[in-house]
């Protein structure tokens, strides 16, 4: 937004809540930054960037005598079925606009898939989004019948989940960390409230956590890294990157991270 002599095109306006106050910190700094703009205006700048959101590439068309370049792409606008939900979904609106583009960098995102056994376990897996159904703060949902026979979901006790298998691909790092402190504060709140946790439902074929953990491979070559002995992995990672010249050199093997612990 500072860069001299660039500037700012506004975002559309719909996509930006009337109160941004009330948005979590991260998301109300992100909007106030885009409302706020550049420092320099579109009519005293030969450069200008904007955000366009909204648009679902069709195709790219090359340059006059040179089909080997793209000269510009071309999109259908789309709408979302609600902008402000997360789980909203995008519609073609069959309105077609073209972009010149002397380049194009393809992202083609990410989709989760569902482990086997989640049918067996009852956990309800959306393949569309690519995400676990959880009530949004983590807590994995289960299918549970009624008892006039319909089916609704309910909390699956000690069964969390966190990033794009909770949400679905969207955010970066940041967003995606502060989305595993959400699920983290639900299992804390969880076992101070003294809910139910894996193997307490009785009557239900549960999963075993950690004790099954351990029966499947062993407890013999069973390796647990407490709180303490991670501190020294951390240690070490950090050393090993001052003598390359950068914050952390983290470990790639297993047996030479766990030899620290000793």
């Amino acid at each position: 937004m500072k860069l001299p002599g660039v500037a700012f095109h506004p975002v559309d306006s719909s996509l930006i809540p009337e109160d941004t106050k009330k948005l979590p910190r991260a998301s109300r700094r992100l909007m106030d930054i885009l409302l706020k703009g550049s420092t320099e205006s579109l009519d005293k700048c030969s450069q200008s960037w904007s955000l366009d959101f909204r648009l679902s590439p069709k195709s790219f068309e090359g340059a006059s005598g040179d089909s080997s370049r793209v000269s510009s792409t071309t999109f259908e606008r789309t709408m979302l079925s609600s902008p402000f939900d997360h789980n909203a979904y995008a519609s073609g609106t069959g309105e077609i606009t073209q972009l010149p583009s002397s380049i194009v960098f393809r992202s083609i995102g990410y989709k989760s898939l569902a482990l086997d056994g989640f049918s067996e376990m009852g956990v309800p897996f959306d393949e569309r989004r690519g995400i676990i159904q959880n009530d949004g703060d983590g807590r994995v949902h289960r299918e549970v019948r009624t008892p006039d026979g319909a089916m609704t979901y309910g909390n699956y006790p000690g069964l969390y989940c966190a990033g794009w298998v909770k949400r679905g691909p969207t955010g970066v790092i940041a967003s995606t960390m502060t989305d595993a402190f959400d699920t983290a504060d639900a299992i804390a709140q969880d076992w101070g409230s003294q809910a139910q946790f894996l193997r307490e439902d009785t009557g239900t074929a549960m999963p075993s956590g950690w004790e099954g953990v351990k029966s499947e491979i062993g407890s013999a070559s069973a390796t647990i890294v407490q709180w303490k002995e991670w501190h020294k992995i951390d240690k070490a990672e950090r050393e090993r990157g001052r003598a390359a010249g950068k914050e952390r050199e983290k470990f790639t093997d297993t047996a030479d991270m766990l030899a620290v612990v000793g």
